[in-house]
């Protein structure tokens, strides 16, 4: 789960913007048991507060896939 974060942050971060940029997230979960976890990481990259958020449980294509995330971040030019 945490590297999915670290893909997300490393994302942004290539376009200019940080987690703090973030204005959703939505994280989708292949185990409702891994929800705990998934807060725990939340409170460990948002370390600012969070954005609006959304978590649900899905089946993926591939069955390897534990977590999915994607998101709108909004960066104000300068």
């Amino acid at each position: 789960m945490e590297a999915s974060f670290n893909s997300l942050k490393s994302t942004l971060e290539s376009a200019g913007a940080t987690l703090d940029d973030m204005v959703q997230i939505n994280l989708y979960l292949k185990n409702i048991e891994d929800f705990r976890k998934a807060r725990d990481v939340f409170y460990k990259y948002f370390k600012n507060g969070f954005s609006a958020r959304m978590s649900t449980t899905t089946d993926f294509v591939n069955s390897a896939c534990l977590c999915m995330l994607d998101g709108i971040a909004y960066k104000k030019r300068s």
